[in-house]
C-alpha cells in the first residue's frame, strides 16, 4: 500500500502558484508536484468556508448532510453510532497509521477523529489554547500575538511582518513537524498524514525574507466589485471587525489591496519552501517512489476582488483552490480540466 499525504494549505487561492499562472512569485516545489502528477484545473471547494469545508472532507459528505454549515459548528460526537466513519478511522482499520499534523480546525481542537497521531498548531487566531505549537513557543520564551500587536495592522489591513522569527513562525512548526514524522515514523509500515498549514490565511504576516524580490507592482490587479451585492459587502465589513480580527475595511483602497497581495503572496512562499523540505525528507528516508500526495486547500481568498476579504461566497477566487494528485505509480504532468470537487479527495485517498 502507498504512503498517502495530504498537504492543506489555509485559504490558498488557485491562482497564487506558478503552475496556475501565477508569473509574479516563485512556487517551485509546489510547481513540481504539478509537473509529477495530475494537475485538476476546475477543482471547486462547494462550502467555501473554513470549518464546514474541512468537515465534509473528513467524511466525504456535502455540507447539508453533515450539518456544519458554518463555523462554530462542528460533526456531531455520535458519528460511529450514525454508522459513520471518517476517513482517517477507515484508513487505521485497514493497515494505515493515520496522523494530524498542524491545523485540523476541529471542535473541540484537540479531537482525534480517527487520526492516531496528532502534532496540533491551531488557527494563528486562537491565542489561548495550549496546543503543541503553544509549549514549544513557551519553551522559548515567546508566545502567539494577535495581529493587531503588530506595526501597521489596521491600517495595513491586516498586511503586517510578523513578530515571530521564522524559525517559531507556525507554518515553519508545520513543517518541521511534518518532517520529523516521515524521519520518525516513515518507514515502519503505510502511513497516511493530513498536514494543515494556518498560512496563507489572514493575517497577512509573513517573515520578511519571503518578501524579498517580490515586486508589489506585479501583483495582478482585483476583479472589480460586483456592482449589485450591497449585503455581501456589508456583511464582509461587520464580519471582519469582531475581535478575532477587528480591521475595518469600510474604506479599502487599490493600494490596501495590493499591500495584502503581496504579504499573501509571500505567506505563499513560506509554505512552498515547507513543501520542499517535506519531498526532501521523502527522498532522503527513500520514500519518494511509494508516496502518494495530495495537494489541495479548503477555499480561497478575495484578496479584494470584487471589494471584498476572506471568502464564503461563491465568486472564484473563494470557491475555485487548486488541486494536485502525484501518483508516482502514475507519472505526470497530467492536465485534467474536467469539474472536481474538494469533497472528492475523500474517496480518492480511500481509493
Amino acid at each position: 500500500m502507498p504512503n498517502l499525504i495530504f498537504l492543506l494549505p489555509d485559504q490558498l487561492r488557485y491562482d497564487f502558484l506558478g503552475c496556475y499562472g501565477a508569473t509574479f512569485l516563485p512556487t517551485p516545489h509546489i510547481d513540481s508536484l504539478a509537473q509529477g502528477g495530475v494537475h485538476f484545473r476546475n477543482a471547486y471547494s462547494a462550502h467555501p468556508v473554513c470549518v464546514p469545508a474541512r468537515a465534509s472532507l473528513m467524511v466525504g459528505m456535502h455540507a447539508l448532510r453533515t450539518g456544519v454549515l458554518d463555523n462554530g459548528q462542528a460533526l456531531r460526537p455520535d458519528l460511529e453510532a450514525c454508522g459513520i466513519q471518517t476517513w482517517p478511522q477507515l484508513l487505521g482499520a485497514n493497515g494505515y497509521y493515520t496522523a494530524a499534523v498542524g491545523k485540523m480546525h476541529f471542535y473541540p481542537w484537540d479531537v482525534r477523529l480517527g487520526f492516531q497521531y496528532r502534532s496540533i498548531a491551531e488557527d494563528k487566531r486562537w491565542l489561548h489554547i495550549r496546543d503543541d505549537y503553544y509549549h514549544f513557543l513557551h519553551a522559548r520564551g515567546l508566545r502567539r500575538y494577535h495581529g493587531q500587536e503588530h506595526e501597521g495592522y489596521f491600517e495595513n489591513r491586516g498586511a503586517i511582518i510578523n513578530r515571530l522569527p521564522w524559525e517559531c513562525s507556525v507554518d515553519h512548526f508545520v513543517g518541521m513537524e511534518a518532517v520529523r514524522f516521515i524521519r520518525e515514523h516513515g518507514a515502519e509500515g503505510p502511513f497516511a498524514m493530513m498536514v494543515g498549514f494556518p498560512g496563507p490565511h489572514c493575517p497577512y504576516d509573513p517573515s520578511p525574507e519571503f518578501l524579498e524580490g517580490l515586486d508589489p507592482a506585479a501583483m495582478p490587479e482585483p476583479a472589480p466589485d460586483a456592482g449589485d451585492t450591497p449585503i455581501i459587502r456589508q456583511h464582509n465589513i461587520q464580519g471582519n471587525l469582531g475581535p478575532w480580527n477587528g480591521v475595518d475595511y469600510t474604506v479599502f483602497t487599490e493600494e490596501h489591496k495590493r499591500k495584502i497581495r503581496l504579504h499573501y503572496a509571500a505567506s505563499v512562499r513560506q509554505i512552498d519552501y515547507e513543501v520542499g523540505q517535506i519531498l526532501q525528507a521523502l527522498r532522503q528516508a527513500g520514500l519518494e517512489n511509494d508516496t502518494v500526495i495530495v495537494f489541495a486547500s479548503d477555499h480561497g481568498d478575495y484578496l479584494g476582488d470584487h471589494n471584498l476579504i476572506g471568502k464564503g461566497q461563491f465568486f472564484e477566487s473563494s470557491a475555485h483552490v487548486p488541486l494536485i494528485v502525484r501518483d508516482p505509480r502514475q507519472p505526470g504532468p497530467v492536465l485534467c480540466d474536467e469539474l472536481v470537487a474538494l469533497t472528492d479527495i475523500t474517496p480518492t485517498l480511500l481509493g
